[in-house]
């Protein structure tokens, strides 16, 4: 993987990655991905249709809403390879992401214990202003997901420049 994907940007990608991009140009920037699945909208709406791209690899997945003709909405990702603020943020302990998020002026919208029978220790910890979920297992994190900036109407997606 090229350093073009690597650094987390909130509100913007995955480096070369960036909210808003079309399928194709996803493309152009990562290839075809190792698996594609077709997901049911948040909301049970007909056109409300997602598309996530899995990339094994390299542990990420990308995900297009027909809402937004299919443009990129979510970015997921789930190795160390990937940086945040120049960290390697996956297999980072608890602790040590929110001093991170509270040097970088981050503020935490929910922290949530997401344990269920498979999965007996995890937790969640979300920043609604950023966009940035970031789900831990044993106190470490697994997992990190962007999403793009909202407009003051709650709804409206910004895609970056």
């Amino acid at each position: 993987m090229t350093k073009n994907i690597k650094e987390i940007v909130p509100g913007v990608g995955l480096g070369g990655l960036k909210f808003g991009m079309t399928r194709d140009e996803v493309k152009v920037v990562v290839g075809k991905p190792d698996d594609i699945e077709n997901l049911p909208g948040f909301e049970e709406e007909v056109n409300d249709e997602l598309e996530s791209w899995h990339y094994d690899e390299y542990e990420f997945s990308l995900v297009f809403d027909a809402d937004y003709d299919w443009r990129l909405v979510s970015i997921a990702v789930s190795d160390p390879f990937f940086t945040f603020y120049g960290k390697n943020i996956i297999g980072m302990e608890k602790q040590a992401v929110l001093d991170l998020f509270a040097e970088k002026g981050i503020e935490l919208s929910n922290v949530e214990d997401v344990s269920d029978d498979e999965n007996p220790d995890m937790e969640l910890i979300e920043s609604d202003e950023t966009g940035l979920m970031v789900w831990f297992e044993g106190g470490e994190a697994i997992e990190m997901q962007i999403l793009p900036d909202v407009e003051e109407d709650g709804e409206t997606l910004m895609w970056p420049e």
